[in-house]
């Protein structure tokens, strides 16, 4: 099995655009980066994970089992990331 650092974990952040889009160009918009780049990091996470993920459908891409397996788990870990590394929103006096 690989482990953590086999993986560009930038990959998962585009994985959960993904997951969210189901679009490479959306999903590219989405996070700032070219059509090109989604879709050549989605094909390095195909071969990292030795499986399609999503496969192309007449409006945009399904989501395969394994995708759909990993969707809830990565999408928890990085809304936890985002929240140790950027921390709580600022003062907001009506929430105090």
């Amino acid at each position: 099995m690989k482990n953590i650092r086999s993986i560009d974990l930038n990959l998962l952040v585009i994985f959960g655009a993904l997951c969210a889009e189901k679009n490479t160009t959306k999903a590219a918009k989405r996070l700032g980066l070219s059509q090109p780049a989604v879709s050549h990091a989605l094909a390095r996470l195909r071969e990292h994970l030795k499986d399609p993920l999503f496969v192309r459908a007449s409006r945009g891409l399904v989501a395969t089992k394994r995708a759909l397996e990993l969707e809830k788990p990565v999408l928890e870990l990085l809304s936890r990331l985002d929240d140790v590394l950027v921390g709580p929103a600022g003062f907001v006096p009506g929430k105090a």
